[in-house]
């Protein structure tokens, strides 16, 4: 049963989408305009650098009663240089559902001074999209204004920064299925960050265009990628190996979860995580039939923490979270992550990936390589 806090938030959002207006020409949204909501009272409306401006700390300023889908959004972001994350929410569904973008303010021109990253459950997916799928360098300069546009067309997206006449980013696939939803800015500061704020923001200007709907998209799958895993409901665990599943988790029904188009599973969009879990966790198994006993090659991707097993022995536990400072690592889930050599059996062997996180992302992707006479069944 929903609790009082969570009807509240729901009904206020369905009210928020029934009485907004699908943006169906070009407009053009100052800092003083009467449809931004604002979070919290540290978020101010100032004037910096010749710019009438919202300036964000750690909050997000809501674009109230627009809904839009394709075009163009266009604003000016003036910046400290300092660590912080400066973000547009655009499309969103509901507090849980959004797509992101965001800049890495203290990054100036490295390799992932610039972000996309979906939101599912709250949770940003941003360790799963990396690369091609969502990160860019670019020129953040501080103390200056720059210009932000971001072109949206059905499952794609470009992004400018600056005057540069090509986009800096351009993402093929982007997490949600297109649909009309709000807008806001976001700004975070980092605990123990001497940044002044995260963002000032001016001038959102939002042009639509004809929308273009759902393209399909081609499975493309890797040869010898695993597809077909038994995924368990989410459960809760500490931190270390997971060698075995809660009684009341293994009698509850295991299915196979949404699969991405490259043969990964992305968690965060199939298994619900429910309140108060720390360090949300699933199990996978899947069937390899070995024409004889062998060892196999399994290329593995995970995020955040991986148990591998095969029929109840214990083959390797692996960390990858994020970690800020002493021995940094980004926690990036990637196809070329581990390598296990993985001994089979002749006939039927289970092999089971426990896959753990409590930041960024939630997947598995697993592939098999110079395993000869072995089928996923």
């Amino acid at each position: 049963m929903k609790s009082r806090n969570q009807l509240i938030c729901h009904f206020s959002i369905m009210l928020l989408l029934l009485v907004s207006d699908y943006v169906s020409a070009q407009q053009v949204f100052t800092a003083d305009s009467k449809n931004w909501k604002f979070d919290n009272k540290n978020i101010k409306i100032e004037t910096i650098a010749g710019k009438k401006a919202i300036k964000i700390g750690s909050g997000k300023a809501l674009l109230e009663d627009v809904l839009f889908e394709d075009g163009t959004i266009e604003f000016d972001m003036y910046l400290s240089g300092e660590r912080a994350f400066a973000y547009l929410y655009f499309r969103g569904q509901s507090q849980r559902d959004v797509e992101a973008f965001y800049v890495r303010t203290h990054k100036h021109n490295s390799p992932d001074a610039l972000q996309y990253a979906p939101v599912f459950q709250k949770r940003s997916a941003w360790q799963l999209y990396h690369g091609d799928k969502g990160t860019a360098g670019a020129a953040l300069l501080a103390d200056k204004w720059i210009k932000v546009k971001i072109e949206l067309a059905g499952e794609k997206a470009k992004f400018w920064i600056g005057d540069m006449s090509k986009p800096a980013m351009v993402v093929n696939q982007l997490g949600h299925a297109p649909k009309a939803g709000w807008l806001a800015f976001r700004g975070f500061v980092p605990k123990n960050s001497p940044a002044p704020y995260s963002a000032y923001f001016s001038g959102l200007t939002v042009t639509p265009s004809e929308s273009s709907g759902v393209t399909a998209i081609t499975m493309s799958s890797p040869e010898g990628q695993l597809t077909n895993w038994r995924v368990s409901p989410a459960f809760d665990t500490k931190k270390g190996p997971v060698t075995e599943i809660p009684a009341e988790v293994s009698a509850k029904k295991w299915s196979k979860p949404s699969m991405q188009h490259d043969g990964s599973f992305e968690f965060l969009r199939s298994r619900d995580i429910p309140k108060g879990f720390k360090h949300w966790t699933v199990a996978a198994d899947t069937v390899l039939l070995s024409s004889q006993a062998s060892v196999c090659e399994v290329h593995l991707g995970f995020s955040d923490e991986l148990t591998l097993s095969v029929n109840d022995q214990l083959i390797v536990y692996q960390d990858a979270s994020y970690r800020y400072g002493f021995r940094p690592q980004d926690g990036l889930m990637h196809p070329e992550q581990l390598v296990a050599f993985v001994p089979l059996n002749k006939g039927k062997n289970i092999l089971r990936a426990v896959v753990a996180d409590k930041f960024g992302g939630w997947g598995l992707s697993a592939r098999m390589q110079n395993c000869t006479g072995v089928q996923e069944k």
